[in-house]
């Protein structure tokens, strides 16, 4: 079985950009400006600053380019980010973004040029659920996975993020009462096949006197990312948003 690979749905722009594998330096990619002259039948405004806020999604880091993936209503932006290499902001924060519009160009696809959202400043205004979540429960979750498969750093990063962001927002009232206690919380990682599509499937239990029993099963989708909650009764998935 392929190894699943968890992203959002973003821009055609980001899955280019993500897709082509670091062969050079970073430092060897040309970030450039829109060019001056104006395309017939075409507004431009390359050159003038937008500001906005909306909430943090996640850093994307693993292609030709740094980028940050933020929401705003139902629309999410992706922005080339070689301004800020923090790090440290966490999903649904709430940040001020100034960007531009420009281009980029494209290693090993004869440096072609593409449009893209050129971020200028970043500035977080407030916290949103993952970091209140880590602030008041204060702890790490732990997981386990099978040793057969080969699961990388990055990608068991990936897992943990949606797995904490579930936490951020479940209803499940035996979670929100270890939640609430403090208790420590593991999941299992596994893969998984159901009507034909592959997911991963995690199993969070809270950690008590007599070990942990699965409480929760989720299941995350290999193309898209997205977490589907497990109805036990009704034997279907649950889309979470």
């Amino acid at each position: 079985m392929k190894k699943p690979i968890i992203a959002f749905i973003i821009t055609g722009l980001c899955l280019l950009l993500a897709c082509h594998s670091k062969t050079e330096k970073r430092g060897s990619v040309k970030l450039t400006a829109a060019p001056k002259q104006p395309v017939a039948g075409q507004k431009q405004d390359h050159h003038h600053e937008h500001v906005d806020q909306m909430a943090f999604v996640e850093y994307l880091d693993d292609g030709d380019y740094f980028q940050i993936l933020a929401r705003k209503g139902d629309s999410t932006f992706c922005f080339i980010n070689e301004t800020d290499t923090n790090r440290n902001l966490n999903r649904g924060d709430r940040i001020q973004v100034v960007w531009r519009k420009g281009t980029v160009t494209v290693p090993g696809d004869n440096d072609s040029e593409m449009p893209a959202l050129l971020l200028l400043y970043i500035k977080k205004m407030g916290n949103g659920p993952v970091t209140a979540f880590r602030n008041a429960y204060g702890k790490k979750l732990k997981y386990t996975w099978s040793t057969d498969e080969e699961l990388t750093t990055s990608y068991l990063n990936k897992v943990y993020q949606l797995t904490e962001y579930y936490l951020t927002q479940t209803k499940n009232p035996l979670l929100l009462a270890a939640i609430k206690k403090r208790d420590e919380l593991t999941y299992s990682i596994e893969s998984a096949e159901r009507n034909g599509q592959h997911y991963r499937l995690i199993g969070i239990a809270p950690v008590g006197q007599n070990g942990s029993n699965i409480v929760q099963w989720l299941y995350i989708g290999e193309e898209n990312g997205r977490i589907y909650e497990y109805n036990l009764p009704e034997d279907k998935l649950v889309a979470f948003d």
